[in-house]
């Protein structure tokens, strides 16, 4: 399923979405998810560290909190998600068609937004914790992200570009496929060759998430208020972002769920079991995680 990350901003909790753009996670996750949600709360903790420097209270307060999140997280998500698998699951034994692949991603899209609701109270505190030279620290950070975000976006020409685009995505492909064929590499390709890399919106997108996040800090308005701003700008950019950028990010979504209904078309036997045996072990990860809990509980 295609996913959005949210841009590297220092609010802790909200990093909890950055997994997806954590390479050592991400692969670590595809190993065992369960040993990788185990580890959450303390890359949670370093992520935040990397924007501000944090002072030893305020390291104890963002692994409690973290560790409050997880604890919801795994109590009140992890048993949807399992439920979500095991739709998938069900569907895997022929293609997927385009309204369920559409369908998923709006499941997906909704857990996120429970997520980040939860989240965004300890992220208004925390943001209320900040003294003048933290912020200083988050807006040079926000600046070197950005150079390197438009560093990385413009290296190579526009062909070795995309085929890093493709390479990505197969890779994530072959966690869940194993060996990808030909035909189904080429049918990415085709994919990338016609969607644009949206990198000034992108670029533009981030900008105005960092700019709002400093006011927000800045501005010391009152709890509420500062929620509000919060899920305004994390749940709610149909609100602030143009709306030729919302075109074509829908635009891209179609045309995405478009390739991957046709690319599970071409899923040969050993793939289907592949991925089943994926969803399986995922499936597997939760029930222990969940029964872990339960167990230490008791």
């Amino acid at each position: 399923m295609v996913t959005r990350t949210l841009p590297k901003v220092v609010l802790f909790l909200a990093a909890a979405l950055l997994l997806g753009a954590c390479a050592t996670m991400t692969r670590l996750a595809y190993s065992n998810a369960a040993l990788a949600y185990r580890n959450l709360p303390p890359m949670l903790t370093w992520m935040v560290d990397e924007y501000v420097e944090l002072s030893g209270g305020q390291k104890d307060w963002v692994r409690d909190r973290v560790d409050r999140l997880m604890e919801w997280h795994r109590t009140r998500e992890l048993p949807e998600y399992r439920r979500f698998l095991e739709r998938v699951l069900a569907e895997t034994n022929e293609p997927f068609t385009v309204a369920e692949i559409d369908a998923a991603y709006r499941d997906l899209r909704r857990h996120y937004r429970l997520l980040v609701e939860q989240a965004l109270p300890d992220i208004a505190d925390f943001m209320m914790q900040l003294d003048s030279v933290q912020v200083a620290q988050m807006e040079k950070k926000f600046a070197t992200d950005n150079r390197k975000f438009v560093r990385e976006s413009v290296k190579g020409t526009p062909d070795e570009r995309r085929e890093r685009r493709v390479k990505r995505f197969v890779q994530h492909l072959e966690g869940w496929l194993g060996d990808v064929t030909r035909e189904q590499r080429e049918l990415v390709e085709r994919f990338y060759a016609d969607i644009p890399d949206l990198v000034e919106e992108r670029l533009a997108d981030r900008k105005v998430r960092h700019l709002e996040t400093l006011e927000m800090i800045r501005a010391r308005g009152k709890r509420e208020e500062t929620i509000a701003r919060l899920r305004r700008m994390l749940l709610q950019p149909d609100t602030w972002r143009r709306p030729e950028y919302l075109r074509k990010l829908e635009d891209r979504d179609q045309r995405f769920f478009q390739m991957f209904a046709a690319l599970s078309a071409t899923f040969t036997p050993a793939q289907r079991a592949h991925l089943q045996r994926r969803i399986r072990g995922y499936m597997q990860d939760i029930t222990t995680l969940t029964a872990a809990k339960a167990g230490g509980n008791g």
